[in-house]
């Protein structure tokens, strides 16, 4: 089955671009940098992992589709931590009621991707299910596929993608990033919130985290686990990390990795900046905002992005990468500190 009248397009963002859907399946009215700010989407998440790339940051905080239902005051129901059989069955009835499916899972089972990189977490809306198609004739999937595919909404692609329920169930339980735990959200009303009210809110919970992480009250995952900083004391620790990489093993590939979850991996560019200066644009002042700030957030965007370029030099260095290293730290400090002042500015018109 597939869910009747649903509409996929592509986007900026994975989570945002599933919140946009979401949105225009619901008729809720909202684009996908609102979608994104009213997660409180910016942010900044910095990990160490035990396989390569060995370091990774991630532009936005692991929480922000779970906040864009609760700012809004969506009714919704979410869980994490079932088998596969019960988190199978629960989410095959949400589909059958006709409600699209929110899932966290781990891009490298999506074999749709063919890709041998593991990213986590990527979500996506399930919006279809065929337990008894051929399941090895969907794109890249494997002889031993077997049988049932799971129809998936993704931000990469124009077209609904089949995938393996095969696949669906590693991708959905995989630890090799982050422990993913079956996790998914489905909406059960629409927005009982005014947007422009909680704009305002979300924007100031943005502002709080960057400056204080332990002050966002919300579980960042990332400290739960014990390997994660958050906000600019992250952003400035990892940017302390830089000179250091040359020792680790493949520093080449953690410094493209980088570069690539500035512009590339599914951000808007300018490290999620570049998505968030729209959401500015087109909220920012129902919340109390002038439009300097949005302007200040563009160029924040355009400061990630020439940063960016310096990382992926020092991916393509035939020589010694540590000189790149050390001004691409010394980039990400200066951008640490214009950030400061601007959330700063934030919090005191929004006081």
């Amino acid at each position: 089955m597939r869910l009747d009248g649903f509409e996929h397009a592509t986007g900026a963002h994975c989570g945002s671009t599933a919140l946009r859907d979401l949105s225009t399946h619901y008729d809720w009215g909202l684009s996908e940098p609102a979608c994104f700010g009213l997660g409180s989407g910016l942010g900044f998440v910095s990990l160490e992992l035990p396989t390569s790339p060995w370091r990774l940051f991630i532009g936005r905080p692991l929480w922000l589709e779970s906040a864009f239902f609760d700012t809004l005051d969506v009714p919704h129901t979410e869980r994490r931590g079932d088998d596969w059989a019960t988190s199978w069955a629960d989410l095959r009835g949400h589909l059958d009621r006709g409600d699209p499916v929110m899932v966290f899972v781990d891009l490298f089972h999506l074999d749709y991707y063919d890709t041998d990189t593991h990213f986590a977490p990527h979500s996506l809306l399930v919006v279809g299910y065929d337990e008894d198609a051929d399941a090895t004739e969907a794109p890249h999937a494997d002889a031993d596929a077997g049988t049932g595919v799971a129809y998936m909404a993704d931000s990469e692609f124009d077209e609904v993608q089949p995938l393996p329920l095969s696949s669906l169930r590693e991708a959905w339980a995989a630890t090799d990033m982050l422990p993913l735990d079956n996790r998914y959200i489905v909406a059960a009303g629409d927005p009982r919130a005014d947007v422009g009210t909680v704009a305002r809110d979300a924007i100031r919970e943005t502002a709080r985290y960057m400056l204080d992480p332990a002050d966002a009250g919300r579980d960042t995952l990332g400290d739960r686990l014990g390997m994660g900083r958050h906000g600019l004391p992250g952003m400035r620790a990892f940017a302390d990390s830089m000179p250091d990489w040359p020792a680790l093993e493949d520093p080449t590939w953690t410094a493209r990795f980088a570069y690539q979850n500035i512009e590339r991996r599914g951000t808007g560019g300018g490290a999620f900046r570049g998505l968030y200066a729209p959401f500015l644009d087109e909220l920012g002042a129902d919340a109390g905002l002038d439009e300097s700030f949005a302007a200040e957030m563009h160029g924040i965007a355009e400061a990630w992005t020439s940063l960016a370029t310096v990382l992926y030099e020092a991916s393509e260095a035939e020589g010694d990468m540590a000189p790149l290293l050390e001004e691409a730290a010394e980039r990400v400090h200066a951008v640490a500190d214009r950030e400061e002042r601007f959330y700063e500015g934030v919090l005191a018109a929004l006081a």
